[in-house]
């Protein structure tokens, strides 16, 4: 009798830690900052030419961008008409990170080297 309480037990809590959207997704998380602030944007960059998410989000204001490589292949990410800004640059599973100040809008990411654009590599980031 006790085991199956334990057990019970243990069931609801799993139910409640599920609903509430326990965890902060797989593969890094693509969306705003897993701890809860909305100011980081975890971005993974894969060799097949796409990133971890077709969209992010984030809070309006001051924005960390990490930019991560999951393979060898040289990548980038730039927000499009804000490419001189900041121009985050990876390869060999490097490591990438920078910030901008963003107003509430919609904007696009993407990787400017040739051909990862086109081939669909851009994303969009949604900031509240």
């Amino acid at each position: 009798m006790r085991l199956r309480s334990t057990i019970g037990a243990s069931v609801a809590v799993a139910i409640l830690l599920t609903a509430c959207g326990g965890g902060g997704g797989g593969g890094g998380g693509g969306d705003a900052d897993p701890v809860g602030d909305g100011r980081t944007v975890r971005v993974e960059a894969f060799d097949r030419q796409d990133y971890n998410a077709d969209g992010f989000s984030a809070v309006a204001g001051e924005i960390t961008f990490r930019l991560s490589q999951v393979g060898i292949q040289e990548h980038t990410l730039v927000v499009e008409g804000m490419e001189d800004e900041m121009r985050l640059v990876v390869e060999d599973g490097g490591t990438d990170s920078g910030n901008l100040t963003l107003e509430p809008g919609r904007y696009i990411l993407y990787c400017d080297i040739a051909g990862h654009r086109s081939s669909g590599m851009e994303a969009r980031l949604t900031v509240g």
